[in-house]
């Protein structure tokens, strides 16, 4: 007996059904298409200006918002540079920090300036912090430039080691993407990164203009590389990557968003830090954040806080 021929064998109503199947699975495929950015319709241009305008509306956003960060500092000293510089045996040390993290606007500078409020030490409660913010805050500065290095220096105050870092911000990577900043940069259009999240893809950066936007010591010009993750619909940065060199230092800053619909942004809640000397020395660092909220800040009156319910 022969078998009936499922293949290709149809009757009128089984070729009919059959159309029908097949125009189904192609109008899902399309859809699934169009909900899935390609390559073929995402261009560089598009994500730079989306970008653009998404960190205009996060530098409103986030510039009203303190949230608890909790910082673990660690440093290496290979022995023998520890004998050089008179602490032998004291190959490594750790330290950790909690602060209130903002940026804040200061007197007629243009941009905010990132400030930790640190209030404990290795688990000791610091006891001048109300005289410190007074004196930040309330004090009358003469000039924004003042006020701003009195604020930079107050926030590396407890940092580990004698490197008083003022790059570790969570959101420094957010300036490369700055629409007034992108003409100082060279891009290139990397690929879907599904790890990070649905359509962001990833853009390399390359700095080229003078003078760069960190500098090194001596005021010298670091110009900084590496890798943005941007959200193609949103223009939203949930991922950023800063990598610096210069003959006596190597330094990579990484740090991790995600979105809080309280805000409407997508916020930090991870940065990670390496720095490598010439000597040897090695300090790596990993902040934590949460317990976001409003906040207000005027020379009237102290930090005034408004939680923001989950």
């Amino acid at each position: 007996m022969s078998r009936p021929c499922r293949a290709t064998c149809y009757d009128g109503d089984g070729m009919r059904r059959a159309f029908v199947l097949a125009m189904c699975l192609l109008v899902a495929e399309a859809g699934l298409r169009a909900q899935e950015p390609d390559a073929d319709r995402i261009s560089l241009d598009l994500l730079l200006g989306r970008s653009g305008r998404y960190v205009s509306d996060f530098t409103e956003r986030f510039s009203n918002v303190v949230s608890e960060e909790r910082y673990i500092q660690d440093s290496s000293v290979p022995m023998q540079s520890a004998a050089v510089i008179g602490r032998p045996g004291t190959g490594a040390r750790s330290r950790v920090l909690k602060s209130d993290f903002l940026l804040v606007s200061v007197s007629s500078a243009q941009n905010l300036v990132p400030f930790r409020d640190v209030f404990e030490v290795d688990g000791q409660r610091i006891r001048d912090r109300d005289s410190r913010l007074a004196r930040l805050f309330l004090k009358p500065s003469e000039s924004s430039s003042e006020q701003i290095n009195r604020i930079r220096d107050e926030s590396a105050r407890y940092n580990l080691g004698s490197m008083r870092r003022t790059i570790n911000n969570p959101v420094l990577g957010i300036v490369i993407l700055q629409a007034d900043f992108q003409p100082r940069f060279h891009y290139s259009l990397g690929k879907l990164d599904p790890k990070v999240g649905p359509g962001v893809w990833i853009i390399g950066y390359q700095e080229e203009a003078r003078p760069s936007f960190i500098r090194g010591r001596s005021d010298l010009d670091i110009f900084a590389h590496g890798r943005l993750w941007v959200e193609a619909e949103t223009g939203r940065i949930m991922r950023s990557e800063i990598l610096l060199e210069q003959p006596t230092l190597r330094a990579r800053i990484t740090t991790l968003f995600r979105v809080d619909d309280r805000f409407g942004i997508a916020v930090p809640y991870e940065m990670e830090e390496e720095y490598r000397f010439d000597s040897g020395i090695r300090l790596t660092a990993v902040a934590t954040y949460d317990r976001f909220r409003r906040f207000d800040v005027s020379t009237e009156d102290a930090l005034k806080e408004e939680t923001v319910k989950d």
